[in-house]
């Protein structure tokens, strides 16, 4: 609860990644927040809960309700442990990422577990998880589990080479997880992995669709390019009619970031030398430009725009 400020005389929590109210005990404790805004995840005592709503909040990604008193264990980003290394029967574990149990569930587990974000278990722990897992949000994956697997955990924006894909220091048991913008950025001739989860966006070439999706579970959204050479753009960009012109074959555009298409460009030559786009950002071109990026955007999970005028 870093960020804060007052307002009437109470203070309004904002861009925290987790505010933990867990251990607090009383509604008097609760009304001295006057507001919580831009917060990724909210931890509240459940008998707290008729307190915590009367707070005016925005913009708050999940909220997660505790028993009272209860030894609340709270992890942010990739957990990664053993069947017998979840915790102690009266632990609450709060996990806000991923999730990932590399063995049979035995022994212990906490009284709780959730998680905002991915489970990963092995087939046979369903009974035991089920019964704990509660109050997250994403999904819960059971996979097979094989001695001496391995597990290869990636997160944000993720750039994978088909030789990467191929494991070629692996085994043919393991397991590639990746949460975040996944983009494959070349052809894949082998998937060295028994499974690939993907948590987030997958952009990969069209080429290898037949090869990646009988190994890949996608928790999210996927797109495939076209073109044999990909071109990725992740910051805001500025284009004219020399772009295009220095362009000697065509392209895929991957665009993770803003595009500003300058006056002078022609629909032929955007038709030249883009083949098709990916659009997770969003392209602003002259009025008579608008059509022909429609047509090329074959995903498109951003805006399309026109300039307003010749100094857009």
């Amino acid at each position: 609860m870093s960020t804060s400020e007052p307002v009437e005389d109470r203070r309004v929590i904002s861009g925290e990644a987790v505010v933990d109210f867990s251990h607090l005990t009383s509604p008097e404790e609760l009304a001295a927040i006057g507001r919580i805004e831009e917060v990724g995840t909210v931890i509240v005592p459940q008998s707290l809960a008729a307190a915590y709503a009367r707070i005016p909040t925005s913009e708050v990604g999940a909220t997660v309700f505790v028993p009272d008193g209860a030894n609340v264990r709270i992890h942010t980003g990739s957990l990664t442990v053993s069947g017998d290394g979840l915790g102690a029967a009266d632990d609450v574990l709060v996990v806000i990422g991923m999730l990932v149990i590399t063995s049979q569930v035995t022994g212990e587990v906490p009284q709780r577990i959730t998680v905002v974000g991915l489970v990963l278990a092995p087939r046979g722990s369903e009974a035991v998880l089920g019964r704990v897992l509660g109050g997250g949000s994403g999904s819960v994956s059971y996979y097979r589990h094989t001695d001496g697997q391995d597990f290869k955990v990636l997160s944000g924006q993720v750039k994978l080479s088909g030789a990467m894909l191929a494991n070629p220091a692996g085994e043919p048991g393991d397991i590639l997880i990746a949460a975040g913008q996944v983009i494959v950025t070349g052809p894949v001739t082998e998937v060295g992995f028994a499974q690939v989860i993907v948590a987030g966006q997958l952009i990969a070439p069209e080429a290898s669709r037949d090869l990646l999706e009988p190994r890949i579970q996608i928790t999210g959204q996927s797109a495939w390019y076209r073109s044999g050479d990909p071109r990725i753009i992740l910051e805001d960009m500025r284009v004219g009619p020399d772009f295009f012109r220095l362009l000697d074959h065509p392209v895929s555009l991957v665009l993770l970031g803003d595009m500003t298409v300058e006056q002078g460009v022609s629909e032929d030559m955007v038709r030249e030398k883009i083949a098709d786009i990916i659009l997770l950002g969003t392209i602003t071109a002259p009025p008579g430009l608008v059509a022909v990026f429609q047509v090329l955007t074959t995903e498109n999970f951003g805006e399309i725009l026109a300039a307003d005028g010749p100094g857009s």
